[in-house]
């Protein structure tokens, strides 16, 4: 699926250009909760996010489950959405653990510190997020499913620590969402 592309599981709707497409009225309803995988699928584990969406498309979800794949513009994903209850987020992320682990964090904990490097697609996501808490539009409850990468080189695969967790991540999203 294209960056910042979006599929309600269950169903064959695919919104590509944020810019030429308005909000996806089924993503705002009551109780919506969206999943976003971000990353840069040419950079090995920084994709870990775009193969979980992948993978949530092509099992499916639970009803009132939007899932986007916001590659490396999580900000233009998010624009085909409005106010939502729960964001789930899945990233790489530097966790100074070991390649495959998993975390679970909340928005104030990623928030860089001074002299921290941190991706373009990192200071989307960052910047997003600040716009939805600016405009009122901050979801009742934002989770961030961390992934320490082990390699982000050129690839398109993941490494193998992290691809043996691949299961792990997508039953974390699971526990993530409300049950319906």
């Amino acid at each position: 699926m294209p960056a910042s592309a979006s599929a309600e599981c269950g169903t064959s709707v695919l919104l590509v250009d944020a810019v030429d497409h308005p909000r996806d009225a089924d993503a705002t309803a009551a109780g919506a909760t969206v999943v976003l995988g971000v990353g840069n699928l040419v950079r090995g584990d920084d994709g870990v996010g775009v193969h979980v969406a992948q993978a949530l498309l092509a099992r499916g979800c639970p009803e009132g489950v939007t899932v986007l794949d916001g590659g490396t513009a999580p900000l233009d994903a998010l624009a085909h959405v409005g106010p939502v209850d729960r964001l789930v987020i899945v990233d790489a992320a530097n966790l100074g653990e070991e390649p495959g682990a998993v975390r679970l964090l909340k928005p104030d904990d990623v928030i860089p510190a001074e002299g921290d490097s941190v991706s373009l697609h990192d200071l989307d996501l960052l910047w997003a997020l600040g716009v939805m808490r600016a405009t009122g539009e901050e979801p009742a409850e934002t989770t961030i499913i961390g992934v320490q990468p082990g390699s982000m080189d050129w690839s398109t695969d993941l490494s193998p620590a992290v691809a043996a967790r691949l299961e792990d991540i997508i039953e974390a999203v699971f526990d993530a969402i409300p049950a319906r």
